[in-house]
């Protein structure tokens, strides 16, 4: 009888400490969930659908990356006239939105226009963003 206690005690105790577990792994999913949430939601409120969409000072950066190419913020902030660290925010947002790749090269940090084209706001054409003005229609970007 002695036995069968002790194994019942033991078997509590073990049953008591997997609860404890899976109650930690419990709370834990939940806060990466709870992040990834978050990120998606920042993620997603920040993909615009063309660079139309985007903000001037966004809209001329990927504008001019799309017509370059593979840059460092120096080489666009020297296109743009604006200083090295503006650019480099400006790229990085683009890349956080997806419309741009950053790879490290060394010390320098490039950025790779990914998909780069914006539809014209009067006829919905796709077209590259370098022209300016719609080839269709001929409406300004």
């Amino acid at each position: 009888m002695k036995c069968s206690t002790m194994t019942d005690t033991s078997e509590d105790a073990v049953l008591l400490e997997l609860k404890l577990q899976l109650s930690n792994i419990e709370k834990k999913l939940d806060e990466v969930l709870d992040l990834q949430k978050k990120q998606l939601l920042r993620t997603r409120s920040f993909i615009p659908t063309t660079i139309a969409s985007l903000p001037e000072h966004l809209k001329r950066t990927a504008t001019i990356i799309a017509a370059v190419g593979d840059s460092t913020a120096e080489q666009i902030a020297e296109k743009t006239g604006r200083a090295r660290a503006a650019e480099s925010d400006y790229l990085n947002q683009l890349a956080d939105r997806g419309l741009l790749i950053k790879e490290r090269v060394g010390r320098a940090v490039h950025f790779k226009p990914l998909n780069l084209y914006t539809e014209c706001p009067n006829c919905r054409a796709i077209v590259l963003p370098a022209l300016k003005s719609c080839a269709y229609c001929g409406s300004k970007l």
